[in-house]
């Protein structure tokens, strides 16, 4: 799903990747909601974002990314 956003985390069902992305230099890692306070599990993702601070770069440009995912590399079927 392009630019699907949920809202509130909570919603967001289980099986669903969620990405946070840097705006500033684009790294990429999974978000794992399960490292989340109580608190945060019900919170808007506006909120969330705005205190994604980037591992790489260090900037505060987070966004949230939300649905399935594969890596860029091709997948190779046995022969």
């Amino acid at each position: 799903m392009k630019d699907w956003t949920p809202g509130y985390l909570n919603v967001t069902p289980h099986h669903m990747t969620i990405l946070a992305r840097c705006e500033a230099c684009g790294s990429e890692r999974e978000f794992d909601r399960n490292n989340l306070s109580q608190h945060w599990r019900h919170a808007l993702i506006t909120d969330i974002e705005a205190r994604l601070r980037c591992v790489a770069c260090g900037a505060k440009s987070g966004r949230l990314r939300f649905g399935s995912y594969t890596t860029n590399e091709k997948s190779r079927l046995p022969d």
